[in-house]
C-alpha cells in the first residue's frame, strides 16, 4: 500500500510538474510557426488576457500599414511599431523565418523589416505577453529580441530602458514617421529631451534634463507596474519624474509617451465602463512646451509661420488668419500663405499700401525672425504699423513698449501666451483671392 501511494504521488508530482511547465511553457513560447497576412483574417495576434494586440495596423488617411502592438481594448493607442519609415502595402505579410527571423515582406517578397540582425541567435518561437512585450525565444525560452528593448515613442509598465536608449516622437498624431524631438538615455545618465533636425538626426537643442550626470553610470529609465516611473542607478532612485499618484493599475491603463509636440506626458485610461473613457495627463516635461525654447536653426515646437498655444493644458500649432496649414492632418508641420508672396515687385500688392491690410494680435510673438528694430519714444503700435507697410519686406512687425521689430519669411518658434508682451501686426493683401477657407480653429482663437 506505501509503494502504490508513493507511486502515485510520484504521478500526482509529474502531472503538476507537467501543468505547471505547460502553463510557464505557455507564457513565454506561445507560437512556433508565426504568419500573418493582410489578405487573410489571420491579420493579428492577440495576448493570452486580450489586453494588448500584434500585428498589422492601418493608420487614418492611408492606404499603408504598420506592424505594430495597440491597446486592444482602447482605440487608436499604438505603442510600438516596427516599420514608421516604411510602411507595408496591402498583400504584405510577416513570419518566423526558417532561420529564425521574424520578417516583414511586402507583396513582392522584398524584406521590409526584420529582426534580430542577421548572425544573432535564431528564435524558434515567438510571445505576445500580457504586458505589451513582444518576443523572440531561442530553444531555452530565454528572449534574444524584444520589443522593450527596442522602443519607439512610448513605454509601458514593467518597462526598463537601460544605457543607452532613445524615444522618438511622431512628426504628428496622424503620421507615424520618425518626428523632431527626441528622450535620450545617454551614456553619462543624463536623461535629455532633445529638439532634433531630420534627416540628418542632429541634436539642435536640449530643452530639458535631469543632471543625472555619472561617470561609469549604469543609469536605467524605469517604469514599474504601479505606474511610477523614475531613473534608477544601480538600486537607487536618483530622480523621480512622476510627481503625483498615478493611480492604481486595478482601475487604470497606464503608458508615456513623447508626443510631436516635443512633451513626454504620462498618461493613464481608465478600466471602468464609462461612457466618457479617455487617455488623460498624469504628469507632463516640461510643463509649458510653446514657451520652453527658442532655437536659432528649425522651425521650433511647431512648423514655419505658425504659432504654439496652451489650449485647455495640450499645446496646440495654429495659423495666423489668411493662413493654412501645409498638411490638414499636421498641424504642427507648418502654415502657409492663402496669398502671394510679398516680393517687393512693382505691380506687387506688398509695394501698393492701397492693397495692404494687418492682422493684429495681443500676446504673439515670433522672437528669432527679425531683420531691423526700430526704438524711440515715438514708436507707437501705429507707428510700427506704418514702418512695415512702408518696407516692402516686412511680413510682421512686433511691437512692445517704444520698439518695434520687423520680421522676414520663414516665421520660427512661434508662441502666444499670456506672458508674451509683445502685439502681433501680420500683413496680408485686403483681398485674397485664395479659395482655401480659414483656419477655423485660429479664428476661435484670434483674441486671448
Amino acid at each position: 500500500m506505501a509503494s502504490l501511494c508513493s507511486h502515485l504521488s510520484f504521478l500526482l508530482l509529474q502531472l503538476f510538474l507537467l501543468f505547471l511547465s505547460a502553463s510557464v511553457f505557455a507564457n513565454t513560447c506561445t507560437i512556433y510557426r508565426l504568419s500573418l497576412s493582410l489578405d487573410q483574417q489571420n491579420s493579428s495576434w492577440v495576448s493570452p488576457s486580450g489586453e494588448f494586440t500584434f500585428g498589422f495596423f492601418k493608420p487614418h488617411n492611408k492606404n499603408q500599414f504598420l506592424l505594430a502592438i495597440w491597446f486592444t481594448k482602447i482605440p487608436d493607442t499604438v505603442v510600438w511599431s516596427a516599420n514608421d519609415n516604411n510602411t507595408a502595402p496591402t498583400g504584405s505579410t510577416v513570419k518566423l523565418t526558417d532561420d529564425g527571423r521574424l520578417a516583414l515582406y511586402d507583396p513582392n517578397g522584398e524584406s521590409l523589416w526584420e529582426r534580430p540582425a542577421k548572425g544573432a541567435k535564431p528564435a524558434i518561437c515567438a510571445a505576445m505577453n500580457d504586458n505589451g512585450n513582444f518576443m523572440l525565444l531561442d530553444e531555452n525560452h530565454e528572449p534574444i529580441w524584444q520589443t522593450f528593448q527596442e522602443p519607439t515613442d512610448t513605454i509601458l509598465p514593467g518597462q526598463m530602458l537601460e544605457i543607452p536608449s532613445t524615444l522618438t516622437s511622431r512628426r504628428s498624431e496622424e503620421d507615424y514617421n520618425d518626428g523632431r524631438f527626441q528622450l535620450r538615455l545617454q551614456l553619462d545618465g543624463n536623461l535629455v529631451l532633445y529638439y532634433v533636425a531630420y534627416p540628418t538626426e542632429v541634436h539642435s537643442m536640449a530643452y530639458w534634463a535631469t543632471m543625472s550626470i555619472k561617470d561609469n553610470a549604469s543609469s536605467k529609465l524605469v517604469f514599474d507596474e504601479k505606474g511610477y516611473m523614475y531613473v534608477q542607478e544601480g538600486t537607487k532612485r536618483i530622480y523621480n519624474l512622476t510627481k503625483t499618484d498615478a493611480g492604481s493599475p486595478q482601475d487604470f491603463y497606464h503608458m508615456a509617451r513623447i508626443d510631436s509636440y516635443g512633451v513626454f506626458a504620462q498618461y493613464h485610461y481608465p478600466k471602468s465602463n464609462r461612457c466618457d473613457k479617455r487617455w488623460s495627463v498624469v504628469q507632463r516635461i516640461p510643463e509649458n512646451i510653446c514657451n520652453r525654447f527658442d532655437t536659432l536653426l528649425g522651425s521650433g515646437i511647431c512648423g514655419y509661420n505658425s504659432y504654439c498655444m496652451e489650449i485647455n493644458e495640450e499645446p496646440k500649432c495654429l495659423c495666423p488668419d489668411d493662413y493654412t496649414y501645409v498638411k490638414q492632418y499636421a498641424p504642427n508641420e507648418g502654415c502657409r500663405p492663402n496669398f502671394e508672396l510679398p516680393s517687393c515687385q512693382p505691380d506687387g500688392w506688398d509695394t501698393n499700401r492701397e492693397l495692404v491690410d494687418f492682422h493684429e494680435y495681443k500676446n504673439l510673438d515670433w522672437p528669432l525672425t527679425d531683420y531691423e528694430l526700430q526704438t524711440g519714444s515715438f514708436v507707437d503700435l501705429d507707428t510700427c504699423k506704418q514702418l512695415c507697410l512702408d518696407d516692402c519686406f516686412c511680413v510682421v512687425a512686433i511691437h512692445n513698449g517704444n520698439s518695434c521689430w520687423k520680421k522676414r519669411y520663414p516665421l520660427s518658434n512661434g508662441r502666444r501666451s499670456e506672458s508674451v508682451n509683445r502685439t502681433a501686426l501680420v500683413k496680408v493683401p485686403k483681398k485674397t483671392q485664395s479659395s482655401i477657407p480659414k483656419n477655423l480653429a485660429t479664428l476661435r482663437t484670434s483674441q486671448l
